[in-house]
């Protein structure tokens, strides 16, 4: 006869064995997806793509009688050729432009370090102009200290130049990958919603695919606000820096139409090369310059985004700003880049899965018909 104590021991051995493994899968699972975390990335922005694609075919399907695939197919046939009209109009100018701004830039912030330099205690922040200029002579060594004192580019700027170029091409690269990606998830989305589902209880299927198709027309309604937010933006800002006379005018609108994707972050970085080129012109060109990027945002936040916010998805300023900064922390530039509409599908499922379904508390998602 088996001794009770023995028993005892064998359970108690049992179950810390398979908590152990439970937690070392888990562990191995959590390992896993941080080492793909990028390619999920690519896969969370095709899936974007694909539901703008989807939103845009749905509309084309409301108006006419095509079906899906015909829809989808006029959607890209449209899209390429604003693209190619785009590009014929302005895509040489924007090219040079953008050639032109990489030259202008280092000058403007290398003026910028001399007139700061020129202020009371000025050489505290930038640092003296005779340590540049020692530092400079000390790597020519052949006699050639005379051309690194006629540079007036700061040491590091042009790593930071070949730093910036190298990651746009990583971007175009990968974009070519979420375009492709994105078409796929397009073309069929409902077989990779049944693969999602596959991996939760039968239970759970039916919440699964609610909670999908939520957080699928949060993003639409997100994307849509944001893209009329981007052109609204794009446009006034191109339009004003033309009055007032700086130079690129066209480039930089479209550098902040295409920052304001990023919400509040986005147009505080986009607005420093246009206030140095507008230091360029004179003093009274960047003050005019730094009223319009204001009275932008302000006519954006406080006029356009509540009118565009009756039909689209709302976020408050707060998380968007934590989304960013914890996202950024995480997944680098591209989860900056996709902060918010990760930050819309967090809210989605959070709502769904723990504050009703946990909580058993009744709260308005983003994105529910």
């Amino acid at each position: 006869m088996a001794e009770p104590g023995h028993n005892e021991k064998s359970v108690t051995y049992g179950s810390a064995a398979r908590y152990t493994l439970v937690v070392l899968a888990i562990l191995a699972v959590t390992l896993f997806i941080w080492q793909i975390k990028n390619a999920l990335l690519m896969a969370f922005a095709g899936v974007i793509l694909a539901i703008v694609l989807g939103g845009l075919a749905a509309l084309i399907q409301k108006y006419t009688p095509l079906s899906r695939t015909w829809s989808l197919v006029s959607v890209g046939t449209i899209l390429l050729l604003l693209i190619a009209g785009f590009s014929f109009l302005f895509g040489a100018q924007i090219a040079s432009g953008f050639d032109e701004l990489t030259q202008k830039l280092p000058q403007q912030i290398s003026d910028l370090r001399d007139t700061v330099r020129e202020w009371p205690m000025g050489e505290h922040f930038v640092g003296s102009e005779s340590g540049a200029d020692s530092g400079s002579v000390e790597n020519d060594g052949n006699g050639e200290s005379e051309e690194g004192k006629e540079s007036n580019v700061p040491e590091g700027t042009g790593g930071m130049i070949f730093d910036i170029g190298v990651s746009l091409v990583n971007m175009l690269s990968n974009l070519s990958l979420i375009v492709i990606i994105g078409i796929f998830f397009a073309i069929n989305p409902t077989i990779y919603k049944k693969g999602i589902v596959l991996l939760f209880p039968k239970s759970k299927s039916d919440r699964i695919h609610e909670a999908l198709d939520t957080a699928g027309n949060a993003l639409w309604h997100w994307i849509s606000g944001q893209f009329i937010a981007m052109i609204f933006v794009g446009v006034t800002v191109t339009i004003g820096l033309m009055i007032i006379g700086v130079p690129l005018a066209i480039v930089l609108g479209f550098i902040a139409g295409v920052f304001d994707f990023v919400p509040i972050i986005g147009p505080i970085f986009a607005f420093f090369p246009a206030l140095l080129l507008a230091l360029s012109v004179s003093p009274q060109a960047a003050l005019y310059t730094g009223v319009l990027y204001l009275v932008v945002q302000q006519i954006e936040g406080n006029l356009l985004t509540p009118l565009i916010q009756k039909k689209m998805v709302s976020i408050p300023p707060a998380m968007i700003i934590l989304s960013v900064v914890a996202f950024g922390l995480v997944f680098g530039i591209t989860g900056v880049i996709l902060a918010t509409p990760l930050a819309v599908v967090v809210m989605v499922f959070v709502g769904m899965f723990y504050v009703q379904d946990v909580l058993g508390k009744e709260v308005d998602i983003p994105g529910k018909d």
